[in-house]
């Protein structure tokens, strides 16, 4: 699998079973990451996928999730959750917009929380005044990130 030429590096992913690039499985077995970019659709299979981005944030996405990197309209990087369940922890100097069920997840530098794509109930995001619609709270069992605060 060829890196896209001109792409922006967003950060790394690893995973100790299945990983999808772009619909194109990563192999896993002796590799410590792969670069994700910019563009990129990231999917887990039974287990969970723990991206490191570049301002230090930490993403897991739940077993059987996907998520894509994207550009904001205002040129904000973006991490769209496609399906599935993440868990985070934004850095201090956290730069990249979360985005969940088409809506942008508010959430502060240094924050940490977890979020559902395709859920019915809704969810009030840490920072967040109002609920979003759709947004739920999810575990992951087996899962954690070092760390919280």
């Amino acid at each position: 699998m060829a890196l896209a030429a001109g792409a922006e590096m967003r950060g790394t992913a690893v995973s100790v079973a299945g990983l999808h690039v772009n619909g194109a499985a990563v192999p896993v077995a002796g590799t410590k990451t792969w670069p994700v970019m910019a563009g990129d659709e990231i999917k887990s299979s039974a287990a969970p996928v723990v991206l490191t981005l570049k301002d230090g944030s930490k993403i897991v996405l739940g077993a059987n999730s996907a998520a894509k990197f994207e550009t904001t309209a205002g040129g904000r990087e973006s991490l769209r959750l496609v399906n599935g369940s993440m868990q985070y922890q934004m850095s201090a100097d956290a730069r990249t917009q979360l985005v969940v069920n088409n809506q942008p997840l508010v959430v502060t530098p240094g924050a940490t929380g977890t979020a559902g794509a395709g859920g019915a109930e809704a969810f009030r995001a840490p920072g967040s005044d109002a609920p979003k619609q759709g947004l739920k709270a999810s575990g992951l069992p087996g899962v954690s990130i070092t760390g919280r605060k």
